[in-house]
């Protein structure tokens, strides 16, 4: 993976946690939360033939720990281990449906988001926010997987 290719999908993920932060000021009233962030960085690692392994993932965490006044570590803890966990299912997937891709995934950004809600509203975790978000994110990835698709045929090289 070239430098510019990384920078472009760095640039894509914080962009994708920026408008995330934006967009959950609004809809956390309603039990609803969003991991734009977390989704855009799994499509990337999802979908590249230059894999993005754990060190990439931990520094993507880092700067985004840094960003967003996380605890140091977390996102970066937490952006390894789903690389990990995606890339040991790397070829599982070729045989599974979208839909089956996409309810993976969902799960996937559930444990991310109850992980990050453990660390930081321990006084305030809801299962409800967690199962609602369930379906959000499996609905956004749908529509993630397609924009980004059409951003990796236009932008990345």
């Amino acid at each position: 993976m070239t430098l510019n290719n990384f920078i472009r999908i760095f640039i894509t993920i914080i962009f994708a946690n920026y408008i995330n932060s934006k967009i959950n000021f609004f809809i956390t009233d309603y039990y609803l939360n969003f991991t734009l962030g977390f989704l855009v960085f799994s499509y990337w690692v999802f979908t590249l033939e230059e894999h993005l392994y754990a060190l990439p993932s931990f520094c993507i965490g880092l700067s985004i720990d840094l960003l967003s006044g996380s605890p140091f570590g977390l996102n970066a803890l937490l952006f390894s281990i789903s690389s990990y966990i995606i890339h040991s299912y790397r070829y599982s997937f070729k045989i599974f449906s979208f839909l089956q891709v996409t309810i993976f995934f969902a799960f996937l950004s559930m444990f991310y988001l109850g992980f990050i809600h453990i660390f930081m509203n321990t006084a305030n975790f809801s299962y409800l926010l967690i199962f609602l978000s369930f379906f959000l994110n499996g609905i956004a990835w749908i529509f993630i997987y397609i924009l980004m698709n059409r951003f990796k045929k236009i932008f990345y090289k």
